[in-house]
């Protein structure tokens, strides 16, 4: 990959066709050199569950959830990126 300058315009935005998609989210981290990274944000297919009436309420799938399995679930996320 080369390297190439690329210079903000006076609303601090930058362009380059060559490196961005439109349209396109993208995440930004400052370094502690003071580098820039961007990386894309792709998107991920998100659980659908469809909710059922039980007693005359609405419920979920149908089964609990532990905090710690919410918590650990989160922090792999969070790693991942």
């Amino acid at each position: 990959m080369a390297n190439m300058k690329v210079v903000t315009d006076d609303r601090c935005r930058l362009e380059s066709r060559d490196l961005f998609k439109p349209n396109t989210p993208y995440d930004a981290e400052i370094a502690s050199d003071g580098s820039v990274r961007l990386k894309e944000l792709a998107e991920k297919e998100v659980p659908f569950l469809k909710p059922r009436r039980i007693n005359g309420r609405l419920r979920g799938a149908g089964m609990k959830v532990s905090r710690e399995v919410i918590a650990a679930a989160i922090r792999a996320d969070r790693d991942e990126r």
